[in-house]
């Protein structure tokens, strides 16, 4: 553990840190300690998003096609993880590690929820105040107010009367 670790329970010093490593965070979001963000410059945080412990944040580093956008009051369960980019793995002649990234933007629109252990895959949307439950896999974009579970996560109803299944 590095000697200022534990400067990252502090909220004051937290908020911070942040600022300095994570280029477009809202000033009321906030990151708790022991997340892992990977390629901070291409990840947005929104208003009053709360990253709890043990959430993942993966994008490919200096690639402007991995991008996470985070909206504003998104909700997170502990130890989500959140994919903009995975390995390609076309060329069977190559050994998957030599083959390069296949990069999709990720948005998380505003107010949804992501449950406990809930993975999202490149490419995916997560609409308007949808729900996403607890150990879910989430492959293909989740509409605006609708209720996904499974692995791969299926949308099982509507929150609205308009969108009813």
């Amino acid at each position: 553990m590095y000697f200022t670790h534990w400067l990252l329970f502090f909220k004051p010093f937290r908020a911070f840190f942040q600022k300095y490593k994570i280029k477009h965070i809202a000033a009321t979001a906030d990151v708790r300690p022991y997340c892992t963000i990977l390629g901070t410059d291409n990840v947005i945080i929104g208003e009053r998003v709360i990253i709890p412990p043990y959430t993942l944040l993966s994008s490919l580093p200096g690639n402007k096609e991995s991008i996470i956008t985070i909206e504003d009051d998104v909700l997170f369960g502990p130890n989500v993880s959140v994919y903009s980019s995975t390995h390609k793995f076309d060329d069977f002649s190559k050994p998957i590690k030599d083959q390069g990234y296949t990069c999709s933007p990720v948005l998380l629109k505003k107010g949804c929820w992501l449950g406990i252990n809930t993975v999202i895959l490149p490419g995916v949307t997560i609409g308007k105040n949808a729900v996403v439950g607890a150990n879910s896999v989430v492959t293909k974009d989740i509409p605006d107010f609708a209720i996904a579970v499974g692995a791969p996560a299926k949308v099982i109803k509507f929150t609205n009367e308009k969108n009813k299944l």
